[in-house]
Formats: C-alpha cells, structure tokens, sequence
C-alpha cells in the first residue's frame, strides 16, 4: 500500500622613438628643405635642416585610425572586441548568449561539454505504448549530457554509461544506458503467489543481490501494480530497503522490519519518511533510495510493462525527501 517518495581599449600611439609626432616637413622621406632665394633678397636666406630622426609624418607609422584596428582587445584581460559579439574569456557575450566554457543548458545552443541542447531543462517522457520507447531526434536530458534517442542504439554516445543495443534492462547495461549495479534503484524481478499488492515483502525476488540493507530494514523490489487500493508505478522493478508499520485494524499489511529503529541508510541513499492513510489505516514507511544529480543517474528510458507505457523515474526532491534529490516516479 505505501509507496516510497520517489564573466583597456587601446589605439596606437602617435609616438615614434618615444618622442611625440609634429610634422615639420611635408616630405616623408626626412630630407632636408632649404628656403628660396630671389634676384633681389631683401632678406638673408636661412636654412632650416631637418634632422633625420625628427618627427615626420610617416604614413606607416603615423597616428592612425584604422576602423578594423581602432579598438583592440588584449586577450589576457579584456572582454570584448569593437564588434561587440565575441568573448575571449569564454563566458558573455553583449547579446546575452553564452560562448565557450562548459555552456548553458537549456538556452538552445550546443556548447562547451554539451550533448544536446532543447531549450529546456527536463527529460522529455515517450509517448510510445511498447518498447523499445522512441524520442525525437532532439530531445534532451535535463542536463544536457545525453541525447535520448541515441539511448539503445548499440553505440557508445556522449552522456552514456553503456549501451548494448537491446531491451533488456536486467543485463549489466539497461536500458536508459546505465550500468546495472544490482544495487539501489536497479531493476528487478519479482515472483508471488499470495498478498502480492499488499504485501511488499511476501514472494521472492531477483535483481538486487549487490544491494547493502541495513539492519532494522529488509531488501525489497517495489514493483507496478494496478490494484484499486494501493496503485503503483516502478517501471522494470526498483530494489530497495524498506521498514513498515500498520495501524488500523485487520486489513493492515504485515509488518516489516523495524519501523522505528531504521535511522540510517547505506552510502549513495537517503531515508524517506511516508505515511499513507487509506480505508482507515495508517501506514508509515521509511525507505532507503538512491540520491542522484541529473536525471543520467536514474532509469528514465525504462518501459512499464502493467501500464503499458514508459515509466517516469527522475532525480527529483520529493515531499518527503527533505531537499535530497532522488531516483522516483513521481506518479506514486
């Protein structure tokens, strides 16, 4: 019945030799320039000689404007050229894009480190009916490291822990491309006879031998289930640890494991804290799920074979997960 939570403009100087530049001679080439001299002088003739190492206007080294040139950028400080579109310190540019650097999700552009890029922040849900599940060739992680049709194809792409190309979950690489490590969050299989929708722990189950349970809990394999009381959604099966205690009367469930003394959770998990009220019972669960950082982390390709659809497991904070980000369906 219970479910667990699931970022100096500078121009060239009009110096040559480190004296400032006054043309005094019209002639480029330095040389000297002697006055004129008439029939009659009334005057007496001077001669101005130019020094070779004076200023001159020369066209190559005057103080010029060069449009292309005027704003310069010094690739150590600055942050911007004259055009106003580019960057050398990898982060802004003055239209507000990014360029560079490890990029920024969900802006549309595919940068930096990114896989993909869909303008926008979240794992696109298939719509498909049966598996194997089909995306549209731009759907995106929430995290941008992997593109989600890629996801199956046999091929190692980026963002991908493994891929071998089937439909097979239970293997050592399921099918949202993620390593099966038979520990918290991985698939299983679960067979039971009597009290399957009620009882979480009755039967016997396959998939979680690598799973560390700790004490006052018991190892278990959630899985979908469509009875009327007590609905839920784990795609493919999820091993966890789990404590449970009924109040209410004789329709409770059993018991499992010890309710008030499961404190801690094993490395990589984190202890959820659920009560569920239904038919007048008070049912109270702790679970140990799996914390996460991106969707990558969780099984957001997997195909719920008693609902008939893809399943929905995200790295999500939940109601009872205090902040913590964790592997569930938020359809529980």
């Amino acid at each position: 019945m219970a479910c667990p939570a699931d970022s100096g403009t500078t121009t060239d100087s009009a110096s040559t030799g480190g004296a400032s530049t006054s043309a005094t001679s019209g002639d480029p080439s330095g040389s000297t320039t002697n006055a004129p001299t008439t029939d009659e002088p009334t005057t007496t003739p001077t001669t101005t000689t130019v020094d070779p190492t004076a200023t001159t206007t020369d066209p190559t080294t005057a103080t010029t404007t060069d449009p292309t040139t005027a704003t310069t950028t010094d690739p150590t400080t600055a942050t911007t050229t004259t055009d106003g579109t580019t960057t050398t310190d990898g982060t802004t540019t003055t239209d507000g894009t990014s360029t560079g650097g490890a990029g920024v999700c969900g802006d549309g552009n595919i940068e930096g480190d990114e896989a993909c890029d869909d303008s926008n922040l979240m794992t696109e849900i298939s719509p498909s009916t049966k598996a194997p599940l089909m995306y549209q060739a731009t759907d995106c992680i929430d995290d941008c490291s992997l593109t989600l049709s890629l996801c199956g194809n046999g091929k190692m792409d980026p963002g991908e822990a493994c891929d071998d190309g089937n439909q097979d979950s239970y293997d050592e690489c399921t099918t949202s491309c993620t390593v099966n490590d038979k520990g918290y969050h991985a698939p299983c299989k679960r067979m039971c006879n009597n009290q399957c929708d009620t009882d979480v722990s009755s039967g016997t189950f396959t998939g979680c031998g690598n799973m560390e349970v700790p004490a006052n809990a018991k190892g278990v394999c959630y899985v979908s289930t469509k009875f009327f009381a007590a609905q839920r959604y784990f795609a493919e099966g999820e091993c966890a640890a789990t404590a449970q205690v009924c109040t209410g009367g004789f329709l409770c469930p059993p018991n499992i494991g010890n309710y008030d003394a499961l404190k801690d959770c094993p490395a990589g998990t984190t202890l959820i804290d659920r009560t569920t009220m239904a038919m007048g019972l008070t049912v109270k669960t702790k679970v140990c799920q799996k914390v996460c950082e991106s969707d990558s982390d969780c099984r957001w390709n997997s195909f719920d074979t008693i609902w008939g659809k893809s399943g929905e497991f995200r790295c999500q904070a939940t109601p009872d997960s205090k902040g913590v980000k964790i592997c569930a369906d938020a359809q529980n």
